[in-house]
This record gives C-alpha cells, structure tokens and sequence, in this order.
C-alpha cells in the first residue's frame, strides 16, 4: 500500500512542477488539476502491479540463486522436467516439470518445502544415496525415483543427478515425457494389433471392475452368451451365473480383487441370454494400475458343455458296469504284474471269495493278493503266468487261496497281459472264480500225473513226512541227515524256444536221474516246475553207488561233515546237470545245488527245507540263458 501512495504523490508534485514552468499555476481550472493527478496515480499504479506480478510469477517456480549460475541457468531453459535442490530443499521448478508431474496449481505449495515430501516413502533411501553419489565433481549420477503427481498418484522416473562444482546446489533432470513420432506411431500401431487379438479371440474375454460390474467384452463373450446390442455394459457379473453358484464365485472373485487369491480357476454354471444353461471353465486374475492398485479383474471362460455331458455319460456308464460286476459271482481284477499281485482295481464279488472288502485288497493296502495264494502254488502261478505273459497269450490256471476265515479254496483264474502301444508289459487283468469238485478232481488228478508219476519221485506229501521223521531221529540220535535242494535253470527258455512241452519234458528227465539216486533211507521229489528237493541219511558207500566218490564222501562223513556235504552236492550238481539229448535235440540245463544240515538250531522240515532252498542261491546271469544245440 505504501508503494502506491508513494508512486501517486511522485506524480503530483511532476505535475506541479510542469504547470509552474508554464506559468499557468493559479488560473489552472480545478478539475483538470485533478484529473491529472488522478491519470497519474493510475499509470503509476499499473506500473507498481506489473512489477508485483512479475515478482510474484518468479517466487513461484523459484529462484534459482547466484551459487551456480551456469547450473540454474541450464535448469531454467531445459526442455525436459528438472529441479534445483538446495541440499534437501526445492529451491526451483522449471516448466517442463510443473506440467508434466501436473504441480501448476500447486507450484506455491511445492517451492521451499523439502524434496522428500514428493518422494514415495519407498524412495527415500534411493534420494539419499543419488544425492551422496553426485558428488562435488561435476559428474553425472543416474538412478530411479518414485516421484508424486499433483492428482496424488506415484510414478516410476528414472532420474540423473549433476552437482555444480563448489555448490549446495544439485540438479535432477528427468528423461523426456514425450515419444518422438516413430514412437507413437509404434505405439499405435501396437494398440491396434492388440485390439484386432482381442476382436478375433476366439476364447471369450472379459473385464469387471472392483464392484464386479462387467466393463469389457469381447465378440468371442457375446457369442457365448448369446447377448445381442450393448446390454452387457456396466452389468453386474454376477447376474450370468447360476442361482445356486452365485454367492460362491461372487466370494471368489471379490478374493482375486482384495489381493487373497493371485489367480482364479473354477468350473461355473451360467445363464445365458436366452435362459439357457452352459458350463464354463473361468480363469481370472486381478489387473493393477501403474502404482500396484488392484482396480478389477480380467479373465476367460471356455465352453465345456460338451465336456461335461461325456462326464456325465461316462460316469452312467461306470455306474451300470459297477451294477453288473457287483453281481457276479466272480472277482474281477486289474493288477501289476509283480510277486505279490498288487491290485489297482478288483470287484465287489472279491469279498464272496476272500473274505476281504475290495479297499483291503486295493494298492495292498491291508493285504496282498499274493499273500492270499497257497505257499505251495505261489511259485506255480508266478512261473505259470510269466510263461503264458512272455509269449503275449492268455493264461488259464487253477490254484489254492486261502480265505479270510483261515479256509484253503480252489479256485479258477483266466486273465492276460495288458500291453502299451510300444508292446511294454504294464499289467495284467482277468477274473478268477471258484472251483467246482469235479474240476478240482480232475486238476488234482492232473498235477499228479505230471509232477509225480512222470517222474518216478516220490509223492511231495510223502517226503515230506519223511523228512519230519529224519529230522526227528537225527537230533535224537547224532546222526547225520541233510536235506539237498537242486534248482533247475533254463527251462523258461526252453519253453520260449521249443515250447512248453518240451520244457516239461526236460523236466521228467531229469527227475528220473534222481530216481536212481533214491535208496532205501535216501529219497527225491519235485517240489514245483523248477525245485528239486532230495534226502540223504544213509552215507554209505553202497546206498552212493550213483556218485563216483561214494567211498571219499562215507569216509570224510565221520570227521569233516561240511566237506563230505559239499562233495556231494558237487555230485548230485554233475548227475542232474550234464546235457540232455531229446528227439534230436541236445538241452544244457544248468543247476544249483545247496543242503542244510538236520543238527544245529531247532527246526522243522519246512524251515530245513526253506533254508537248503536259500543255499542254492540266485541263479547267475551267466547261467539264465542256457545254449541248446540242435545236431539233427
């Protein structure tokens, strides 16, 4: 005020002076005095006002000081956003930087306060560390910030910082906010591309805002919807899924928005524009803004109506064929093809026949079906299935079970191998059922014809007891008594070459050697379709005359037993195992053979049996594929 009412009292006393030198002083008309004066106190004031507002437009962006001239004047004539920071404080802000960071309003507000405060708090450490680095050599130190904007969002700048030399004063310039014309014509071009991708989708696309309002659709959305005209905008998303789905997928698309969830995926119901149903497979996701904001979700929904119907289809179809395998009395099964028969799906009827639910059986999760076969067949029917599996036919036998109740069944099994399409055994699947008597007479029958009678060996029953009765009287009376087990190898590839027959054949000859080892005491028989088993409790040289060295074995029996146990075995290894001529054909068959003596620890014949069966050991690799020569 006192600047006005100098200025108008300057121009008075002008005037005065001026009328004086003219001489007019009195006879000047009173008003045109006054008007004079007050056409000078106007001009002065404009005058005042324009200096005033030229202050104030410099007070506003700052004053770039006089430290460093060179520096606040190349901060004031830049083209890209810069600052001038007096240690922390904003001291200047050119143009570019008002309207790119949206500050013109608010440049009284900014000017003077320190830096920070338009710094995320997530920055302040990087400020710090750009403004120490910028150093006192005139260097230029690079780095990034997170600066505010006027409409109170944040963005990501990089940022260079230049420090005048000798200076408080620090310079940070911004890269330039604007594309050159090739850029935003890539842009554009970039943005249509996109656009013609969204248009042509043939997956259905959609948008909805945190409110769960529909915002975008594709074409793609509107044909699987059947949704004609623009009824979609700004519709509650909600409103297209099932009554009954509704709440539930409204929860879980309100969790992918509040940050809960980073990726939805669900099988949903909708209704469609027309009150049709169709089932979808939606996968969504939330979208943020530049700051990290979830501010809505986007996703896809993909048809599976057809899908769902050969479900729907496919489980009527298991249900009916569960139905009729429940009521066959019969155990229907799918297993691996291992010793203990591990069963990956077997049938209701399998409690008729065990005595076991099919979960107990199913993956061994109680018991193995293995388990479940009779000690005295399970090496029958590994051996008898491997046979039919390596050839790719059928396999039909008959064997023992025992029941949950304690109870041995006969019981019938048919089944084959289940082969990949690169022929790889992977399983094997068939059905077993229950014997009647006659089939079991005739099987019966059967087995010994082929394992007794062909062999001239005494009965397997009959041996055994013989052996109970020799082990008992050999621990009474400190004699000796083994029990020799021999194990034939190659006769599986026999069967492979020639056949089963013939296999079966080799078998009965070699049974028949054994029969001429046999004497009064000293006895044979074939436990199964690769075990030989033989007593020996008389160690005289007549009851050996089979062995070349009977009379070194009787004599090293009465003071070296282990060693006379061990001549023999050679012995009996010699007479079973050299070649075999058969209808032109000669067959190599090597064995092995290991006993166990009566005396030591308690036993009984099965486990001095199981323990002579254990001496003769794993076949070696050299001896699993046997030679046969053909001399025709």
């Amino acid at each position: 005020m006192s600047v006005y009412l100098f200025s108008t009292v300057l121009l008075l006393a002008v005037a005065s002076l001026v009328v004086g030198r003219l001489g007019i002083g009195p006879q000047v008309d009173a008003l045109l005095y006054v008007c004079m004066a007050f056409a000078g106190a106007v001009a002065a004031s404009l005058l005042v006002m324009a200096y005033a507002s030229g202050a104030r437009r410099a007070t506003r962006r700052g004053t770039p000081g006089a430290e460093s001239p060179q520096l606040s004047a190349f901060a004031a004539n830049l083209s890209t956003p810069a600052v001038l920071l007096d240690r922390d404080a904003l001291v200047f802000v050119n143009e570019a930087f008002l309207k790119h960071a949206r500050w013109e309003p608010y440049v009284d507000d900014i000017v003077g306060m320190p830096f920070n405060n338009l710094v995320h708090p997530q920055s302040l450490l990087d400020l710090t560390k750009l403004l120490q680095e910028a150093g006192d050599d005139e260097e230029r130190t690079s780095g990034s910030l997170r600066i505010a904007y006027g409409d109170g969002t944040f963005r990501l700048h990089p940022v260079t910082a230049l420090r005048g030399k000798g200076s408080h004063l620090t310079m940070l310039q911004f890269p330039a906010p604007y594309a050159s014309a090739d850029e935003q014509r890539n842009e554009a071009q970039v943005q249509h591309y996109c656009q013609d991708v969204v248009v042509q989708l043939p997956q259905a696309l959609f948008r909805v805002d945190r409110e769960l309002h529909l915002i975008f659709a594709n074409p793609a959305w509107r044909n699987l919807m059947r949704i004609v005209g623009n009824s979609v905008d700004r519709a509650p998303f909600g409103s297209f899924f099932h009554p009954e789905d509704r709440e539930a997928l409204s929860a879980k698309l309100t969790g992918v928005l509040d940050g809960h969830i980073s990726e939805l995926s669900t099988e949903a119901r909708m209704i469609r524009s027309d009150e049709t149903l169709i089932h979808v497979e939606l996968r969504c996701h939330g979208v943020t803004d530049e700051e990290g904001k979830l501010i809505g979700a986007v996703g896809l929904a993909n048809d599976i109506s057809n899908r769902r119907r050969n479900e729907d289809a496919l489980r009527a179809s298991r249900r009916s064929l569960r139905t009729l395998l429940a009521n066959l009395r019969a155990m229907i099964y799918r297993g691996q093809n291992n010793r203990r028969w591990s069963m990956e799906f077997v049938s209701e009827g399998c409690f008729e026949l065990t005595g076991y639910e099919a979960s107990e059986l199913l993956d061994d999760e109680r018991i193995s079906f293995g388990s479940l076969i009779h000690p005295d067949d399970r090496e029958f029917v590994w051996n008898e299935v491997q046979s039919r599996l390596l050839t790719g036919e059928p396999y039909e036998l008959t064997y023992r079970i025992i029941d949950r109740s304690g109870e041995t069944k006969w019981v019938w099994d048919q089944g084959r191998g289940i082969f990949s399409a690169r022929d790889e055994l992977i399983g094997v699947e068939g059905f077993i059922i229950e014997v009647t008597r006659r089939r079991l007479a005739e099987e019966s029958a059967r087995r010994r014809l082929v394992f007794d009678r062909s062999t001239g060996l005494t009965n397997a029953t009959m041996f055994m007891d013989r052996l109970s009765f020799a082990n008992a009287m050999a621990r009474r009376t400190g004699l000796l008594c083994a029990v020799f087990a021999v194990r034939v190898t190659g006769l599986k590839h026999i069967a492979e070459r020639f056949g089963q027959d013939y296999a079966d054949r080799v078998l009965v000859h070699l049974g028949t050697r054994l029969q001429d080892a046999e004497a009064d005491v000293n006895c044979a028989t074939l436990l199964d379709k690769q075990d030989f088993a033989m007593i020996v409790a008389d160690f005289r040289a007549s009851s050996l005359g089979w062995s070349d060295a009977a009379a070194q074995i009787e004599q090293l029996a009465q003071r070296d037993r282990d060693a006379a146990l061990d001549m023999l075995a050679d012995a009996l290894q010699r007479l079973v195992g050299r070649p075999l001529r058969l209808e032109g054909y000669e067959f190599n068959a090597p064995v092995r053979v290991g006993w166990a003596l009566a005396q030591g620890e308690p036993a009984n014949a099965q486990d001095l049996l199981d323990r002579a069966l254990d001496a003769a050991g794993a076949v070696p690799a050299a001896d699993r594929a046997p030679q046969e020569d053909e001399n025709r």
